[in-house]
């Protein structure tokens, strides 16, 4: 592990959060924590949008089948939703990330590649929800948003695991 491949996790991470210096310095590192989570929520946030008005759309159409998709979508909604909220409002920093210790290069690499695992995520959740178009009529677009899903929560749980270790 090398500090070059901690600068280079760090440079992708900047490019989805513009203004997060690292977790290098102690007085950063619960702003730098909590952007990274608000990016996150913010994409869930755009997610939950689109499904709202895919849910308007299908209503508005009528039928027995977009009615039954509908609560599919709301069901996925209020897991957004959950998600969301658990994002933004976590606790900011965690005990041993935030004291007046050093971090070690190691474990700065471990949490950004956690954070770039979170905000991908993140945004393949939502590219994928961009593609509205297939809600509807693609038996297996459900199915894949739970998988999307679950893969943002997996990436937000094992980043929260590393940090309380």
């Amino acid at each position: 592990m090398t500090q070059s491949k901690a600068a280079a996790l760090l440079q992708k991470i900047t490019r989805i959060v513009p203004g997060i210096a690292g977790y290098q310095d102690r007085e950063t590192r619960r702003d730098a924590d909590r952007a990274v989570r608000v990016k996150a929520a913010g994409e869930v946030a755009k997610c939950r949008a689109l499904l709202s008005e895919a849910m308007d759309d299908l209503s508005r159409s009528g039928g027995g089948r977009n009615l039954k998709m509908v609560g599919n979508l709301e069901r996925m909604a209020t897991k957004l939703e959950r998600t969301e909220d658990e994002l933004r409002y976590a606790p900011s920093g965690y005990a041993g990330w935030f004291d007046s210790v050093g971090i070690a290069i190691e474990d700065l690499e471990h949490l950004y590649e956690y954070d770039l695992g979170l905000l991908s995520a993140a945004q393949a959740l939502s590219e994928y929800i961009g593609d509205v178009s297939r809600i509807g009529t693609d038996n297996d677009w459900t199915s894949s948003l739970d998988e999307g899903l679950r893969n943002l929560r997996d990436a937000f749980e094992g980043r929260k695991r590393m940090m309380e270790d």
